[in-house]
């Protein structure tokens, strides 16, 4: 069995896009374990999809209130670890989801630098993928989803 974890934190849209990928990961290894790691406040999203065996959840917005709630995310972060996954693929591409994805994991996938917002994020990444920038959002994310698998 494959261990999968995802990291899409935010943005309601680009959960909803990345998860049309989440059929063809299961139709390609169906005995794979898929968790989701989230903003909180987005799990709902995901809360009935088959495909995903266990969502994890962050409150990353409860660090612009209170810095040290950092240490309790890590903190939080770093138990989902325990899960031990063979890939952590991280579709966002963000800085936040990049560093994230580090603590959830060794084994990380991600946009290399040249196809992501914040090209820094691809520091963190054992696994870059290249998709041009402006390519259709969905192509996108099954690109990302699927290709280090």
């Amino acid at each position: 069995m494959k261990k999968i974890a995802i990291v899409k934190l935010s943005a309601l849209g680009d959960i909803v896009h990345a998860m049309v990928a989440l059929q063809f990961i299961k139709k390609q290894f169906p005995d794979s374990q898929i968790d989701w790691l989230v903003e909180s406040r987005f799990a709902e999203v995901l809360a009935h999809n088959p495909h995903i065996h266990r969502i994890l959840t962050v409150n990353l917005k409860a660090i612009k209130k209170n810095k040290f709630a950092i240490f309790n995310e890590i903190q939080t972060v770093k138990s989902y670890a325990k899960n031990n996954y063979d890939i952590v693929i991280d579709a966002q591409g963000l800085l936040k989801s990049a560093i994230t994805a580090r603590f959830l994991g060794n084994t990380i996938a991600g946009f290399d630098a040249k196809s992501i917002r914040e090209p820094l994020a691809s520091f963190f990444y054992s696994h870059k993928i290249v998709s041009v920038y402006d390519a259709n959002t969905i192509d996108r994310n099954a690109t990302v989803l699927s290709q280090p698998l």
